[in-house]
């Protein structure tokens, strides 16, 4: 079992919204798809482009901790996230890679991320 903490950028929750959600996956859950079926919104107006393997502008989610709860990636995601370490492409990620238990926190539609957001920038922009 692996608890999930997703979080949406601010700008896209109504005031006194929270933006982070808690979920509970299990181990060999494809992430998109374990995202989509609980209810998730993945939505991304600011993607330029689409994923290559799933069609979804919001593909890329930001892991801010659990990377190794993850399947390794693949060498087209690598050479895809080249610029962007702490990211993924959801449909093709496994949760709980070797049936691994434990924490994933995870950021959403990483492109509407701002600078003026409380708690961190852009996840695609480096300090």
């Amino acid at each position: 079992q692996i608890d999930v903490v997703v979080e949406y950028p601010p700008s896209q929750c109504a005031p006194g919204v929270d933006n982070k959600v808690s979920l509970q996956f299990w181990a060999g859950e494809n992430l998109r798809q374990g995202l989509l079926t609980r209810g998730i919104v993945m939505e991304d107006p600011r993607a330029e482009r689409q994923c290559d393997f799933c069609g979804s502008k919001a593909c890329v989610v930001k892991v801010d901790q659990g990377m190794p709860l993850l399947s390794p990636l693949s060498t087209t995601e690598t050479k895809l996230m080249k610029y962007n370490p702490k990211c993924r492409l959801s449909c093709k990620t496994v949760v709980g890679y070797n049936l691994q238990q434990g924490n994933l926190r995870l950021k959403l539609n990483v492109n509407e991320w701002t600078r003026q957001d409380a708690q961190e920038s852009n996840p695609f922009f480096s300090r």
